[in-house]
């Protein structure tokens, strides 16, 4: 019994001993400088410039019952010079005017085809391979003080918009 404990007390300091070799072989590594990687954004769009002197250039609102709405949708397209554009949107029923969208972006004119092409929606950058951001129209008639459009698509309906002042905001 005695040469029992002997052995057992032996085997403890062994391993004990071991235990602090090993520590002691532990070396503390330096701390690795951390390096924050930021992948390459977006990057910006920089619109084209109208052609000097486009009648297109302004702010033009139109007031249109689109097919199957039980209301009248307002539309205010302001184009820049810059080929800027921002495109606000509301749809009246009754007395109640539903929250519309604020889009900017781009617009250009290419062979009487007027494309607005939203990169910002309510503020937030959108998906620029989604269809659903680019708006097509043929350019019927422009006036100076009367735009008409016909959506570039089937059965696509004619707007017509009247020129209206510069900061002109819709209701609400």
């Amino acid at each position: 019994e005695d040469v029992m404990k002997r052995v057992w007390w032996y085997r403890n300091a062994v391993v004990a001993g071991a235990a602090l070799a090993l520590a002691g072989c532990v070396t503390h590594k330096a701390p690795v400088e951390q390096v924050s990687v930021v992948p390459d954004g977006p990057r910006p769009i920089v619109c084209s410039p109208a052609a000097a002197g486009s009648q297109l250039i302004g702010a033009w609102l139109s007031n249109t019952r689109p097919r199957g709405a039980a209301g009248t949708f307002r539309g205010l397209i302001v184009l820049g010079a810059d080929g800027s554009m921002a495109y606000d949107t509301q749809l009246q029923i009754g007395k109640r005017i539903r929250p519309g969208l604020r889009e900017t972006g781009c617009w250009q004119l290419a062979d009487g085809v007027i494309t607005l092409q939203t990169i910002k929606s309510n503020g937030e950058p959108v998906d620029m391979g989604d269809p659903i951001y680019q708006n097509r129209y043929r350019v019927e008639k422009a006036e100076p003080a009367r735009l008409t459009l016909r959506e570039l698509r089937s059965n696509g309906q004619s707007v017509t918009a009247r020129r209206v002042p510069s900061g002109y905001r819709l209701p609400f």
